[in-house]
């Protein structure tokens, strides 16, 4: 069997789980937008319905190219003079020139600023941030959080009620609670659908957006070729790209993996064949059985 996390990791997973755990997300960056014509020229360009959005308040995301392939995923943040987006670090050259080219005679300017981004996830995150200046809601892990944009060279915000995470575990626990990380479990190869994150980042009620038709398309259509999947294995944990076979047929592989919590069994994203996932075969990683995540 594998062994269960060390001591200090296990008290990171309940943090996150149970109360606040706090870290720098190194590989996040902003995009600030200003000008009268911000909310509405963003909203035509990302997957959300960003209008209802109130102030000091974020939403989830996509960024999605003109033939639908994905572009980035983000964090909008919504400050009474800008619009703060948080996104793929790498990306952000690249989504910048992107909106760019979409700014015609709307009264929008971009710039790439050079806050930092802290966040804090779990259910007691609101509460033990309350007294931080510019805080922003930003739900990552499903259990309720806040990012704060740090100025550069700023120190980490601290709060009694807030423990230090790692990476670590932060990656691990995404990837128990079935929430795909961009640049991981997906990225510029898939369309939204196939990252498993249509329900938390696109609206089909908002109207028009760049690459709207391609996303409404394939919802409508029923499904993808392949998507992520949140599967179990007892044992020992596979590596990351580890074949998913089901009756003797290769029909995915592994993207992420978390450690067995409190005896149970480690947790695993997967991108997997849609049909696969559709009739949800026996499936085996390395030789071992494996589970569909309830």
């Amino acid at each position: 069997m594998q062994a269960p996390p060390d001591p200090s990791l296990v008290d990171q997973f309940r943090a996150l789980r149970e109360s606040a755990g706090g870290l720098w997300l190194h590989d996040r960056a902003v995009i600030t937008v200003r000008g009268d014509d911000r909310l509405t020229w963003l909203n035509g360009v990302v997957t959300a319905d960003l209008r209802p959005l109130p102030a000091q308040h974020g939403m989830y995301t996509a960024i999605v190219a003109v033939k639908g392939k994905l572009l980035g995923d983000a964090f909008v943040h919504r400050a009474d003079d800008a619009l703060r987006v948080v996104v793929p670090a790498a990306q952000r050259e690249a989504l910048m020139a992107h909106f760019e080219r979409f700014i015609v005679m709307e009264d929008v300017a971009l710039e790439a600023t050079p806050e930092r981004v802290f966040t804090v996830q779990g259910p007691a995150a609101l509460a033990a941030t309350e007294a931080w200046a510019g805080r922003s809601t930003a739900d990552r892990l499903g259990r309720g959080g806040v990012d704060v944009l740090v100025d550069e060279g700023g120190d980490a915000p601290s709060a009694d009620g807030v423990t230090p995470v790692s990476r670590e575990a932060f990656d691990a626990e995404s990837v128990a609670q079935g929430r795909p990380r961009w640049g991981a479990d997906f990225g510029l190869d898939n369309y939204v659908q196939e990252a498993a994150i249509t329900e938390r980042a696109v609206s089909f009620q908002k109207g028009c957006y760049l690459g709207q038709e391609v996303v409404c398309r394939l919802e409508m259509r029923g499904h993808v070729q392949r998507q992520l999947a949140s599967l179990t294995q007892a044992g020992k944990i596979p590596e990351v790209g580890a074949e998913v076979t089901a009756e003797g047929k290769v029909v995915g592989r592994v993207t992420g993996t978390a450690p067995p919590m409190d005896g149970g069994p480690a947790r695993l994203l997967a991108m997997v064949k849609y049909a696969v996932l559709e009739k949800r075969p026996s499936l085996e990683i390395d030789g071992a059985p494996a589970d569909w995540a309830t």
